[in-house]
């Protein structure tokens, strides 16, 4: 079952601006699917309308096979949101909030006890856990409302720059815990972050968005083939000669089109052939930001 799947989803706000045009996706169960798009392309809106938050102006959607125009009391109970403004409540401690929210899921003392304890070891709060939030610095707010947003151990979690203001070893905790939510227990997580390299590393599934529109879908393999990617060969060296379709990078480096090892042998020998000296050479793949801006550029054309 497709833990998420929308149909020609449609959002305007004032019935001119549209803030999502006749979208179309689905996600597996157990997929961390990275949202992609800049400031206002239309990320925030889909969250809200797949949360019930908003109604759509056309087509439809599901969680967990549940349509989100009828059944928005008990998708809030299989999700899990964690926005970048994320509030909690300043004059509560860590643990009061934990205990406030966990009721409004319905769940028992015992088990919001259970639950809370093993959250706020995993995130290192355990020591701040009965001071009052607004005492908590950034970092702390941000791992607090992770663990607000796993407290009833949702199927589906919506993130918005899970790491953003975490230190180095709080962010790789973070990125693991979802690593393991998504493997062991079937998690399907819905990342909305601008850290494409952040993406790359963590994410099963893309998507992108620009302007409200979905400009591409699929696992980065797939995206790579849509956009026909290339290989390159970048050298770094001394009185390197003019060589046809070569580019300069923004590291000095001359960039050339491959098609296949042995054009890099080709190269480097009519290099050394012909006075120049190199000093580095390396194959070089597209990565998830070189996919991201064809898809932008293709859009822009």
């Amino acid at each position: 079952m497709n833990a998420i799947e929308t149909i020609n989803l449609k959002k305007s706000y004032n019935g001119n601006q549209i803030a999502l045009s006749d979208t179309s996706f689905s996600i597996k169960q157990g997929e961390i699917f990275g949202f992609l798009g800049s400031n206002g392309a239309g990320k925030t809106t889909t969250v809200r309308l797949l949360n019930g938050i908003l109604e759509p102006s056309g087509g439809n959607a599901s969680v967990m096979g549940m349509d989100i125009t009828k059944n928005q009391v008990e998708i809030h109970k299989l999700c899990g949101v964690m926005t970048e403004t994320a509030l909690m409540y300043e004059n509560l401690s860590g643990i009061e909030n934990l205990n406030f929210f966990g009721r409004l899921h319905g769940m028992s003392e015992a088990a919001i006890r259970e639950r809370s304890f093993v959250l706020l070891e995993y995130l290192e709060l355990t020591d701040a856990k009965n001071k009052k939030v607004k005492a908590y610095s950034t970092g702390m707010k941000r791992r607090l409302s992770i663990a607000r947003a796993l407290l009833h151990s949702p199927k589906v979690l919506f993130l918005d720059e899970p790491t953003s203001g975490l230190d180095p070893e709080a962010a790789m905790n973070v990125t693991k815990m979802i690593k393991q939510l998504s493997v062991e227990q079937g998690v399907t997580v819905f990342l909305c972050t601008h850290q494409l390299k952040y993406a790359e590393e963590i994410c099963t599934l893309y998507g992108f968005i620009h302007k409200g529109r979905m400009l591409g879908m699929g696992t980065f393999d797939e995206l790579l083939k849509q956009r026909n990617s290339k290989r390159y060969v970048e050298i770094r060296g001394e009185s390197l000669p003019d060589i046809k379709s070569s580019e300069l990078t923004h590291e000095g480096k001359i960039r050339i089109t491959i098609q296949s090892d042995d054009d890099v042998t080709r190269i480097l020998q009519d290099i050394l052939s012909r006075g120049g000296k190199v000093y580095e050479a390396r194959q070089v793949k597209w990565n998830l930001e070189d996919l991201y801006f064809s898809f932008q550029k293709g859009e822009n054309l």
